[in-house]
């Protein structure tokens, strides 16, 4: 199919959406045109400078938990072929001054542990974090959560399901906790750590737990800075825009813009390796095959030169231009090269 019958295509596509606009009902029309608006800026130009984004190359590979883990003192862990990714819950004394001067029950110890980042915003908060490191290691937040939420693309809400605790507690976990991320040697069958053990975010600049401020500005650690500014992979932030509300989505969106521009020839991922590799929770490989085959159309719209085929044993990649192209790079680091292992 030619370039112009694509592009008919995705024409015929937005007018279709439009009317799916128009008959919606009033509460769902303002994202349902948000949405609109977003893949028609996405198929009339190339991304600007201000549309880039940034995650490192390890979590493209692999990735956070789905949902919340049913335990917070459990290390979360993956793999994709020679390099895994260990985070590791950190722990958070937020007991009554007096409390402190004893040593803490075993129940105690158990309820300091934070928990691993889980789900969409935690990886929107990683992308931002990223995204913002690569100019400095001191990343502004905004003046407030509400601008936060407006910058991750989420709406303020409070109450017990709302943005504004979700973000909170995901922020949290993401300062605590520790990255480790080991590539296996090849040769001799060892690992190496390219990180191990630091935190993103140095020390918990990133809030006050206890009174529930906003400090502004979160510091990254200079370690993983210093990482990240090796193994950049360029995003796309209006694409992420378009699967920011599911978690599976964002994360084949970044795998497929690591690996689809570096293939060579085409790549079979079994159901089985994908399983273990982006952070699905499901029992069976059959849901998981039945979730990507549910979105995969939304992640053509996002990454619309993705070249992959859902296929009763997995899915199959083959060589596509990036995600980003070339000519809209922006110097002063260095992005994922050819060569990097995978």
């Amino acid at each position: 199919m030619g370039g112009n019958d694509q592009l008919d295509l995705m024409v015929d596509g937005l007018d279709e959406a439009r009317r799916k606009v128009e008959a919606a009902p009033r509460s769902m029309r303002t994202r349902l045109l948000k949405q609109l608006e977003t893949e028609h800026d996405l198929l009339s130009g190339l991304p600007a400078i201000d549309d880039l984004s940034f995650l490192h190359s390890g979590l493209c590979q692999t990735c956070l938990p789905h949902s919340r883990p049913a335990s917070n003192t459990t290390p979360w862990t993956r793999t994709s072929g020679r390099f895994t990714l260990i985070v590791s819950p950190g722990v958070l004394d937020d007991r009554p001054m007096e409390d402190k001067l004893r040593q803490p029950t075993k129940a105690e110890t158990e309820d300091m542990y934070v928990g691993v980042p889980y789900g969409s915003r935690a990886r929107l908060i990683m992308i931002y974090l990223q995204t913002e490191g690569l100019k400095s290691r001191f990343v502004s937040l905004g003046p407030s959560m509400s601008a936060f939420l407006h910058t991750l693309g989420l709406p303020r809400s409070g109450g017990p399901r709302g943005s504004i605790l979700s973000v909170r507690e995901q922020c949290l976990r993401i300062a605590r906790c520790q990255f480790t991320m080991q590539w296996t040697d090849s040769h001799n069958g060892g690992s190496r750590s390219l990180i191990s053990d630091t935190r993103i975010v140095e020390g918990l600049e990133l809030l006050n737990s206890s009174r529930g401020d906003w400090s502004g500005t979160v510091e990254l650690s200079q370690k993983f800075h210093d990482h990240l500014r090796e193994h950049a992979v360029p995003l796309d932030k209006r694409s992420i825009a378009l699967v920011s509300n599911n978690s599976l989505s964002l994360d084949l969106y970044a795998l497929f813009a690591y690996r689809l521009p570096r293939l060579r020839d085409k790549l079979h991922m079994p159901w089985e390796m994908l399983q273990s590799q982006i952070g699905t929770e499901y029992a069976e490989v059959r849901e998981l095959k039945r979730k990507v085959s549910q979105i995969s159309n939304t992640l053509r719209k996002a990454y619309r030169d993705a070249k992959f085929e859902i296929m009763p044993s997995g899915i199959t990649l083959y060589p596509s231009p990036p995600a980003v192209p070339k000519n809209t790079m922006i110097s002063g680091f260095s992005l994922v090269g050819e060569g990097e292992q995978s």
